[in-house]
């Protein structure tokens, strides 16, 4: 599916995501993520012709910029900032060149009949003591369970992005069922049920399908499951061979803005795998750690 299927000094720990930071460690991080965003933008731009995923990676990060900067007033420095890489992405982004399915959806996805909601960073939302040790126990049996294939991802996400009004009722019943489904669903399953939700209410027509809470629960509800697996892949010690899937998961559940998703321990832990040769070569996760570093950006800074 696209992105996501296609496969400082002394830190002081409080919780989850809570971090204290000396005055020197606290200047190394606030200048750490947009170091991070343009060294992947730099491997972006070797590249001949986008891959669908990096393609979707640009527009999704496009999007989140430009939402900040419609909601939040920037400082100059911010300003500065945003449009530096606002600039860097539309020049990648003309060497994306995709037709049928895929052409489809990269046409439509974050550029037309989209909804702009405030960014807000969501502290303490999720069931953060979900019992995580027997699923950990059997994890790796379960973690490609779900219903959703790649094949119904995508041909979801095209009718999702192809809504248009006044004809808001594009979506087919098993879509609609798949989105609302609380039937067991582990992995890249489960990722990909929270990104379709995730696309799905910033379109125009999404109020025409359900109140604004129902979408805000649905996520809610998904993303405390995705937590739970996050919590069982750190019992089991983040096995190398589970790296994509967490980056994914605090990924797609940090577009919400939740905080266990979205902080500072993940974004430092998640940026010393990019600086191992085997990782930083995986497209994949480059494409996955632009829109995670583009939206801590936005939401921590």
């Amino acid at each position: 599916m696209l992105l996501f299927g296609l496969k400082f000094s002394l830190v002081i720990a409080l919780g989850p995501g809570l971090l204290v930071l000396e005055p020197v460690a606290a200047e190394k991080t606030g200048r750490e993520v947009p170091d991070r965003i343009d060294r992947l933008l730099d491997g972006l731009s070797c590249v001949p012709k986008l891959s669908a995923s990096s393609s979707f990676a640009i527009l999704l990060a496009e999007f989140l910029i430009k939402q900040k900067l419609r909601y939040v007033a920037p400082t100059r420095y911010e300003r500065q900032l945003y449009y530096h890489l606002l600039h860097r992405m539309e020049l990648i982004k003309e060497r994306s060149d995709w037709g049928g399915v895929y052409g489809d959806i990269l046409g439509s996805v974050f550029r037309r009949n989209m909804l702009l909601l405030p960014p807000t960073l969501k502290w303490g939302e999720l069931q953060a003591n979900g019992e995580y040790e027997q699923l950990a126990e059997v994890y790796p049996k379960v973690v490609n369970e779900g219903q959703l294939n790649g094949t119904l991802s995508d041909s979801c996400l095209r009718e999702i992005v192809m809504l248009e009004p006044p004809n808001c009722k594009g979506i087919s019943l098993g879509c609609l069922e798949m989105l609302n489904s609380d039937a067991p669903a582990y992995g890249y399953q489960r990722t990909h049920q929270v990104l379709l939700l995730y696309v799905l209410q910033y379109q125009v027509c999404a109020p025409h399908l359900s109140p604004p809470k129902v979408y805000e629960l649905l996520a809610r509800s998904h993303c405390d499951e995705v937590e739970r697996e996050q919590n069982a892949i750190r019992s089991l010690g983040l096995p190398s061979s589970y790296r994509d899937l967490y980056l994914e998961q605090a990924t797609v559940c940090g577009l919400f803005g939740f905080n266990e998703f979205v902080n500072w321990r993940n974004v430092m832990e998640i940026g010393s795998w990019l600086e191992e040769e085997s990782i930083a070569d995986t497209q994949h996760i480059s494409d996955l750690a632009l829109v995670f570093y583009v939206n801590s950006l936005l939401l921590l800074h």
